[in-house]
């Protein structure tokens, strides 16, 4: 084996492409980055762009996990302390950034969010909270009455209202145009991506040297773990705890109908977007659905839901149901940077990666070839699960 290869090319299930081996050359540091979901995208675009050689691994297609099964609503609501939502925040401002450096083939949408319930005592305190908590550090969101959201919202049923607030700066994407365009980008920028599935990571010494995939070894100066679940199993490799608990979110797509909805919607107990192509999309705040399954009859009753908040939507069609598994930090906050053992080793597990992959990939790309902590990051280092 030529160790100078960086890797083995094979397919690359983007627009039918095959794209050429790449040779490494020694000026460059050679990344490789494990898993192509939103997340592992982002970093391995920000690394290209600052002239690393990058090799980014996927064994199915990229989105294909947790991110095709993504509501992807792009915020900083709810998050604390500040650190966290600091981070989230970034992340938002990064889409924008994202916006012109790759343009519109990311499908943002930036119409805000609404957010409301009805008389319910704790349910009015917990809308209260949030837009206390957030104002004094800059957010902009704001409390608002029926008459606020039947004018943002027209032909809204609001029901028996009792608290809402609108967060201007919000947004939405179509979580699978987003991250195929930051692969797109990516190979522009001089990514190669490759079909394989990662069985270990190789050490020499005190440092990783690649990895041994069902396609052959690739080599590398950089590993970087962005695998979604699977990050567990690639970070005890290398000694790096990645604890995750199951999370899991059901959401329902309907076939496209016309332009209804520019806002992400969230009624006491459902959530409401629409994609750019049409599809409504439907789920039930975001919470841990449990033992429910993903069935025509439940997405009916949301889809149901749905036309009774919003009665422009009668006749909406249940196109599709989808089931996935979010990246939960058992203590819910990032699992972010490299571990003890082997320093060139990173993890990048967080929910929701998908308003921080901007923000994340442009610190790891500081992180990873200047060997600089940042300090957006120093709250969500993996060493807080050593034992």
């Amino acid at each position: 084996m030529n160790r100078r290869q960086f890797f083995p090319v094979l397919a690359v299930p983007l627009a039918g492409a095959f794209p050429e081996i790449v040779q490494a050359a020694k000026s460059k540091d050679r990344v490789i980055v494990i898993g192509s979901g939103v997340m592992g995208a982002s970093i391995a675009y920000h690394l290209a762009a600052r002239g690393a050689e990058v090799a980014l691994i996927e064994k199915d297609a990229p989105a294909s996990g947790t991110t095709r099964n993504s509501f992807a609503w792009i915020n900083a609501n709810n998050k604390t302390p500040y650190s966290y939502y600091a981070l989230n925040y970034e992340g938002i401002l990064g889409w924008r950034r994202l916006q012109l450096e790759i343009g519109p083939s990311l499908q943002i949408q930036w119409g805000g969010g609404i957010a409301w319930c009805g008389p319910d005592p704790q349910q009015i305190d917990t809308l209260h909270y949030t837009t206390a908590r957030h104002q004094p550090w800059g957010y902009p969101i704001r409390n608002i009455t029926r008459d606020d959201l039947e004018r943002l919202v027209p032909g809204v049923r609001a029901g028996d209202f009792g608290a809402g607030w609108h967060s201007t700066l919000d947004g939405t994407l179509d979580p699978v145009a987003a991250t195929l365009a930051l692969v797109q980008a990516g190979i522009r920028a001089g990514v190669t991506l490759t079909k394989a599935n990662v069985a270990t990571i190789d050490f020499k010494g005190d440092r990783a040297i690649g990895v041994t995939t069902d396609k052959g070894p690739f080599f590398a100066d950089h590993v970087v773990i962005a695998a979604g679940n699977d990050s567990t199993r690639l970070g005890a490799q290398a000694g790096i705890p990645v604890p995750l608990r199951t999370s899991k979110g059901i959401l329902a797509h309907s076939k496209p109908m016309p332009p209804l909805v520019h806002q992400v919607l969230m009624p006491a107990g459902l959530d409401i977007k629409q994609n750019p192509d049409g599809r409504i999309v439907a789920g039930s705040n975001f919470g841990d659905t449990g033992a429910l399954a993903p069935t025509p009859e439940l997405g009916a009753q949301l889809l149901e839901r749905v036309t009774g908040v919003l009665p422009q939507t009668r006749g909406i069609e249940l196109d599709t149901m989808t089931l996935g598994y979010r990246v939960m930090p058992r203590d819910e906050y990032p699992i972010m940077g490299r571990g003890r053992q082997y320093r060139n080793v990173h993890v990048a597990a967080m929910h929701s990666g998908m308003t921080s992959a901007p923000a994340i990939g442009q610190l790891f790309a500081i992180e990873v070839l200047d060997g600089i902590e940042t300090a957006q990051l120093q709250d969500f280092r993996p060493q807080r699960f050593y034992a």
